[in-house]
C-alpha cells in the first residue's frame, strides 16, 4: 500500500470534514442572527403574529440597572386599619398578615378594588401596582414600582419548609367569595438606577427572542407587554441586589420575562390573567 498517498487522502478528508462543520456552525449562527437581529425578519415576525409595531411600548435605550436591598419588615409598619390585622414576620423580611374579618372585593373589578385595599391596609401601599390574578390559587399579585416602572419577581419560591415570595411583591389571598383573608409582603428599599453603556432590546426585538425560542407561535396571541425591572428571589440575608431592565410579555395565558440587556428568557410559572 502507498502510505504516502493514503496519508494525503486522510488529510484532505479531515480538511473537508472541518470545512463542513464550520459551514454548519456559521449557518446556524447566521440563522440566529437573522431571527433576532435582522430588521426585515422582525417585521415579518410581528406581521405573522398580528402585532402592530406602532402600538408597542418604548424603553429608553440608555436605561440602566436598578439596585436595592430588602426592607426589614415589622408589624409596626402597619399604620392603616391596624386593629383589623394580625401580623407576623418571616426572617424579619416578609410581612405575613391575617385579617380578623375578610374584606370583600368586587369580582367584576378586581384590579380597582384590590388596589383600594392595598392603599388602605398595606404598608407602602402607594408604591405598588396591580400585576396579575391567579384564578387557580385565588391570589392577586402586586409589584413594587420605581419611577413608574414595575419591579417584577417570581411570584413564589420555596425555601426549606417556609414559603418566600418575590422580594418586590404583595400576594393577596382571596376566598371563594372574593374576600381578602390574608396577604404577604416584601419591600425593597434604597432603590437607585445605575447607567450602563449597553443598548437595551426594543419591544420588537424582545418579541423576536420569544419567537426564535418557539414561545410565541403565529397562532398565539400576545395579551400584554410591559417594561420594567426583574428582581431575583432573596434569601434571608437581604443583601444588595442588581435588577436588570426587562420586558414582561404575556402570550396566551403564559408570562415570559425577556432580559433587555442580554435577551435571556425566563418562563414565569404563574397561570393567571392580566
Amino acid at each position: 500500500m502507498d502510505w504516502s498517498k493514503a496519508k494525503t487522502i486522510l488529510i484532505f478528508a479531515f480538511l473537508a470534514l472541518n470545512i463542513y462543520l464550520l459551514f454548519q456552525l456559521l449557518t446556524e449562527t447566521w440563522a440566529t442572527e437573522v431571527v433576532t437581529n435582522d430588521n426585515t425578519s422582525i417585521t415579518q415576525i410581528l406581521d405573522q403574529r398580528n402585532v402592530d409595531p406602532a402600538k408597542l411600548p418604548r424603553m429608553g435605550r440608555d436605561i440602566g440597572y436598578l439596585t436595592g436591598s430588602s426592607e426589614e419588615m415589622s408589624a409596626a409598619m402597619i399604620t392603616k386599619n391596624r386593629e383589623a390585622q394580625l401580623a407576623t414576620t418571616l426572617d424579619n423580611m416578609q410581612l405575613e398578615v391575617e385579617l380578623k374579618q375578610p374584606v370583600p372585593l368586587d369580582a367584576k373589578d378586581l384590579r380597582t378594588t384590590a388596589s383600594t385595599f392595598v392603599e388602605e391596609y398595606v404598608p407602602f401601599g402607594n408604591e405598588y401596582a396591580y400585576w396579575r390574578y391567579d384564578e387557580k390559587t385565588r391570589q392577586i399579585a402586586f409589584v413594587q414600582t420605581f419611577e413608574d416602572n414595575k419591579i417584577f419577581s417570581a411570584p413564589e419560591v420555596e425555601g426549606d419548609t417556609e414559603m418566600y415570595i418575590g422580594p418586590s411583591l404583595i400576594l393577596i389571598q382571596l376566598n371563594e367569595s372574593f374576600e381578602v383573608t390574608d396577604y404577604k409582603q416584601r419591600h425593597l428599599k434604597d432603590l437607585s438606577s445605575k447607567t450602563q453603556d449597553d443598548l437595551v432590546l426594543t419591544a420588537s426585538e424582545a418579541i423576536s427572542q420569544l419567537a426564535s425560542r418557539k414561545y410565541f407561535q403565529p397562532n398565539q396571541e400576545m395579551r400584554s407587554i410591559n417594561s420594567g425591572f426583574y428582581s431575583l428571589p432573596l434569601d434571608s440575608s437581604g443583601s444588595l441586589i442588581i435588577m436588570p431592565p426587562l420586558w414582561s410579555i404575556g402570550i396566551d395565558d403564559q408570562v415570559y420575562f425577556v432580559n433587555a440587556i442580554d435577551g435571556t428568557v425566563e418562563h414565569v410559572e404563574f397561570e393567571t390573567k392580566e
